[in-house]
């Protein structure tokens, strides 16, 4: 792991600073494989601040210059000619001083990218934190207990401070088990907090000013000619692989391999602009879950070196426990596994970065649930007075749910008087577990079952001026991609070693993504029809005509079969008893839906909860 940690404010006479910032830092380390990274460490400390970066990037740097410093940590893509030169001469860090001193926080528009960053001047008592735009470098932050503004780029880098008091909630473990990962803006501590993609914090005389400095550039185009934006996708992502190969060793290059539409786009554009690229795929002996029959026509098709490797239950336990340990919060997505030991194959054959496919369902309407909200939404198209006055009185007399068509009729209605985009998430397992009181009585004093669906409610709407499309796309550019996929792929490299970087999310990708008009892209309510269109001559017809998967882990399958897999799973149910979080009983449910085959999706939050229990042991 790299990143960035520090703090600004008046550390108390009995902290010294140098160790204060010397123990933040030791944080954005985890495990022995990436120690070397403090080797690397730039840090300067104060009794009124200090800041440090640990990063593997030549470019970025502790800088400081007229009473300010700096700290960058990433990848950094100047748009501003001077600055750029500036950079390329000394380093990213005194080019963002510099900026700052002509723009303030507008510097961040100049700023392309991945990358973290944050900026102080003591004698204004001045700092400023950032995250790229699509989140891939993450930020946290907190008040200490005199009004010192502390960040990190892992949660335990905050909680090091001395001054910074924070613990875990039942609202923190609810939010976690909603989603199996811990939502941005909140972390799993209380009084804690996450930037969100393309947001920085603007700290000042004690006062925090939150804002956005880019969001996605969407058109309110909706049809356009699907043969020219073809060519324009077509040169876009050869631009993007172009970009994404920049200072690479060609002969240390490979990329993840699903089968999938992105996967196998990347490894394609990877063959045609490095000239030659390794590919990695996990497979599976349980046939549901295994899609290395189609990585293998795109590793024939594309001439890359081909490996693969497939996981067994044996091979989850080696791995669970340093997953606990590598992520700053609580992580329950099974799909860590397999992207774990893809890396780990891709760093014992040699590759230093590693291209991921991540982004492309996001940018491109890619989900089901893309097709099926607007054929809900059809249901609009009837005058209000009919469906008011008519036919919802017709649907609900007895009986008429027996009827094939009716019945079909009835979900429709239903379904549409939920509004977005509460429809898309108010049926989940843990949402219905909730209301049962599974939290235990100490804990339900001050737990808001709304919070979940609040913060999605909030990223829906953060642009509620575009099309109702654009808008799911935007909010799972943050709940899917930037809250759950980047932070698996990016924690699991960085405990195999290896550096990922994707295509996909490149800037000139990204923009010209949100310019496509939207009946181009859901063409016909197809799933990525355009995507496929314009590369219909550049994929093999076998991953154009695929249905879609993804790279999950059959764990629900293994728990039931796999004795040791389940005793430890069921273990650590037992011992989360202790937390006093859920209750006694809801975990005995949980223990007995690991032992045996069940619809209800209880299993899964098995899982979690036995992730969340390694990490309480870990971090706790």
């Amino acid at each position: 792991m790299t990143g960035i940690c520090g703090w600004i404010g008046l550390l108390d006479g009995k902290y010294s600073p140098e160790e204060t910032l010397g123990g933040m830092a030791r944080q954005l380390s985890r495990g022995a494989h990436d120690r070397y990274i403090l080797d690397k460490l730039q840090s300067h400390a104060e009794a009124s601040h200090g800041l440090a970066v640990a990063s593997k990037y030549p470019s970025n740097a502790q800088a400081s210059m007229d009473g300010f410093y700096a700290v960058v940590d990433g990848l950094v893509k100047w748009q501003n000619h001077d600055l750029k030169n500036l950079a390329e001469e000394k380093d990213d860090a005194l080019a963002l001083i510099e900026g700052y001193r002509r723009y303030g926080p507008a510097v961040l528009r100049q700023m392309e990218g991945v990358w973290s960053l944050a900026l102080i001047c003591p004698h204004k008592n001045e700092c400023l934190i950032a995250i790229d735009r699509m989140g891939v470098y993450p930020l946290c932050y907190a008040m200490g207990k005199k009004g010192e503004f502390v960040f990190s780029s892992v949660t335990d880098g905050v909680k090091a401070h001395p001054d910074v008091d924070v613990s875990v909630s039942a609202q923190g473990v609810y939010n976690y088990l909603y989603h199996f990962v811990v939502p941005s803006p909140t972390t799993i501590y209380d009084q804690m907090h996450k930037l969100e993609p393309a947001q920085y914090i603007h700290f000042e005389n004690g006062k925090l000013h939150k804002e956005f400095y880019w969001t996605m550039p969407y058109t309110d185009q909706r049809s356009g000619d699907m043969d020219q934006w073809s060519e324009k996708l077509r040169t876009q992502l050869d631009q993007s692989m172009i970009s994404s190969l920049e200072g690479t060793d060609p002969g240390k290059v490979g990329a993840f391999l699903s089968g999938g539409l992105d996967s196998s786009s990347v490894c394609g554009l990877m063959m045609k602009h490095n000239g030659k690229g390794k590919s990695f795929t996990i497979g599976f002996d349980e046939a549901a879950y295994d899609e290395s029959g189609f990585a293998r026509i795109a590793a024939d098709h594309f001439h890359t070196e081909h490996f693969e490797y497939f996981v067994t239950p044996d091979d989850v336990p080696e791995v669970q426990d340093k997953i606990a340990e590598i992520y700053d919060e609580p992580y329950g997505n099974t799909s860590a596994v397999p992207a774990y030991y893809c890396a780990k194959m891709a760093k014992e054959q040699g590759v230093e970065v590693l291209l991921a496919g991540d982004g492309g369902d996001e940018l491109f309407a890619g989900n089901e649930r893309y097709v099926s909200m607007k054929t809900i939404e059809k249901y609009a198209l009837i005058p209000e007075s009919m469906r008011k006055y008519f036919m919802e009185p017709l649907l609900s007399l007895p009986g008429m749910q027996h009827v094939p068509v009716v019945k079909k009729a009835r979900s429709l209605a239903r379904r549409y008087a939920t509004p977005m985009p509460d429809r898309l998430y108010s049926y989940s397992f843990i949402f219905e577990a909730a209301q049962r009181d599974i939290f235990t009585t100490h804990s339900r004093e001050a737990l808001n079952r709304d919070m979940p669906l609040d913060l999605i409610r909030k990223t829906y709407h953060h642009l509620d001026d575009v099309q109702m499309l654009q808008r799911m796309m935007h909010m799972d550019l943050q709940i899917t991609l930037a809250d759950n996929d980047l932070r698996k792929v990016n924690r699991m490299c960085d405990l195999a070693g290896v550096e990922v970087r994707y295509p996909l999310l490149e800037n000139n990708l990204v923009d010209f993504a949100a310019s496509v008009p939207t009946e181009v892209l859901l063409h016909k309510n197809k799933l990525r029809y355009f995507f496929k269109y314009a590369l219909k001559d550049f994929l093999p017809q076998e991953v154009i005509n695929k249905q879609k998967h993804g790279f999950g882990l059959p764990f629900s399958v293994w728990v039931h079969k796999d004795k040791r897999l389940n005793e430890q799973i069921t273990d650590h149910l037992s011992d989360f008893k202790k937390r006093d979080y859920l209750t006694d009983e809801f975990i005995d449910e949980m223990i007995k839906e690991s032992s045996g085959p069940s619809e209800s999706g209880g299993s899964g939050l098995g899982w979690d909860i036995a992730m969340l229990e390694m990490w309480f042991k870990k971090h706790l």
